[in-house]
Formats: C-alpha cells, sequence, structure tokens
C-alpha cells in the first residue's frame, strides 16, 4: 500500500516514516511533503493509496488539501496534536486519525482499518473489470500487479513485454513503462490470443505495432515506436512468416 506523509515539521515526518518502516510493513512509503502545496503535486503524480495528513500546518492546514480534489482515489489518516474541534468533525465523518505523540497500538490499528478499505476497494475493482472482460465486446483489460496493488489496462495500448526473471517491463504506446511482478510467460498464456508474439526469449510484441522485419544474421523488427527487438535464431522461420501473413515489409 503505497503513502505518503504531509508534515511541516522535518522530526514528525521522519518519526512516523521510521515507525512505518518498524511497525508497518503493508506500508511502502512512496514521499513526504512539508506543505499542502507540496503534497497536492505529490498526491497528482504518485497515485498513493494512503495519505498520513497533518492538521496543524503554517499556510494552509490539512483539511484544505482536500479541497483540490473532486474525487478521493486515496485514503487519508489524520496526524494532530490537539485542536479539539477538528478531532470532533473527524470523528463525526468517521475519518482515521492519530494523536501526537504517536503510540504505536494506534499508528497501526489506523494502517490496518485502511488497509482493509484499500483492499475491499481493489477487490471491487477486480470484481467489475472481470464483468467487462466476460460480457463486453470490447479489447479486454489486463490486472497488473504493481507497487502492492493492481492497475488495470487495455491490452491492445500495449506495445510491447520485456522479461527480466520474476518480473516483466511493459512499454505502452504513450510511452509508458510498467514494471510487473509477473513473469514474460506468464504474459505470453494471457496475450498470445490478442496480437502478441513472441519473437525472443526476452520479448514478446503486439503485432500491431510491428512495421517491418530486417532480416540478416541480426534479425529484428521495427516498431511504431522506432524500437529495435532482436528477433531471436531459433524463432526467426515462425517471425517471417508471421510477417509475410499480415503483409509487412521486409529489409
Amino acid at each position: 500500500m503505497r503513502a505518503i506523509i504531509v508534515d511541516d515539521e522535518v522530526n514528525g515526518r521522519e518519526n512516523l516514516a521510521g515507525m512505518l518502516k518498524n511497525f508497518c510493513p503493508v506500508i511502502e512509503l512512496a514521499g513526504m511533503a512539508a506543505s499542502v502545496a507540496e503534497a497536492v503535486e505529490l498526491i497528482r503524480s504518485l497515485v498513493p493509496d494512503l495519505v498520513f495528513l497533518d492538521i496543524e500546518m503554517p499556510g494552509a492546514n490539512g483539511f484544505q488539501l482536500l479541497s483540490h480534489f473532486d474525487e478521493f482515489r486515496f485514503e487519508v489518516i489524520f496526524v494532530t496534536a490537539h485542536d479539539q474541534y477538528a478531532i470532533q468533525a473527524i470523528r463525526f465523518s468517521a475519518a482515521d486519525y492519530i494523536l501526537k505523540p504517536i503510540s504505536i497500538t494506534e499508528l497501526k490499528s489506523a494502517v490496518d482499518k485502511v488497509a482493509g478499505r484499500v483492499y475491499r476497494k481493489n477487490e471491487d475493482h477486480r470484481l467489475r473489470e472481470l464483468h467487462r472482460n466476460l460480457f463486453t465486446s470490447s479489447p479486454p483489460r489486463i490486472g497488473l500487479p504493481v507497487d502492492g496493488k493492481v492497475e488495470f489496462a487495455e491490452a491492445d495500448k500495449m506495445v510491447r513485454c520485456q522479461g527480466e526473471s520474476n518480473y516483466t517491463h511493459i512499454w505502452f504506446e504513450t510511452g509508458r513503462h510498467l514494471l510487473v511482478a509477473k513473469t514474460l510467460a506468464e504474459f505470453e498464456e494471457l496475450l498470445g490470443d490478442f496480437g502478441f508474439f513472441r519473437v525472443h526469449k526476452s520479448h514478446l510484441v503486439n503485432v500491431n505495432y510491428i512495421v517491418s522485419l530486417r532480416s540478416g544474421i541480426n534479425a529484428c523488427l521495427i516498431l511504431k515506436t522506432g524500437e529495435e527487438i532482436p528477433v531471436s535464431r531459433r524463432r526467426r522461420d515462425t517471425v517471417m512468416e508471421m510477417v509475410r501473413k499480415k503483409g509487412m515489409k521486409k529489409g
């Protein structure tokens, strides 16, 4: 579960970061911010599951951060030293909070509650995607385990996959790159019926992004992205036949 810490005090940030590392292994600390302005940018760039949000900060308090978002895709655990009015408001809204100085027991309890909500949210998402893939004719969306959560992406927007031990690098048509905790063999099995072709022991390519094949000793495929993907000797004949059937250029 990816999280960020928002606290204007260095000691406050470092203390909480240390406690999370030692007592909350479910948390992956993705970043820290010293102000609401910094936090807004961090949330938009990192898309965390959870924000540890200090309330009393100069310039703008923690509650004002919420006004920057129309939709909340992240959970919040408020962190506060005082302000009974703020605590009462948090209690009425059934939000999670911990008091400073932070108790390990209270911290672990709050994190466990939020982790349960994040897990259920992910399960709802997975079921919606299952229904979509079963009952619509749209291109399938594949669940990609990344940084402790599952991201869904349309298979036809994936250009290529490159294996690295028990992980796979995925590149999309937008240039985006993800490192996913699945083997290339798993992706070959998942995507084989959707236009993906194994051209090398380390490379799986979406045939819709192939422009041409450069033959010879160092044969390779030229992709629309400009990338050159090596073709193994063992798979060369099969790849050449695929290129012939697709009417692609050979050079």
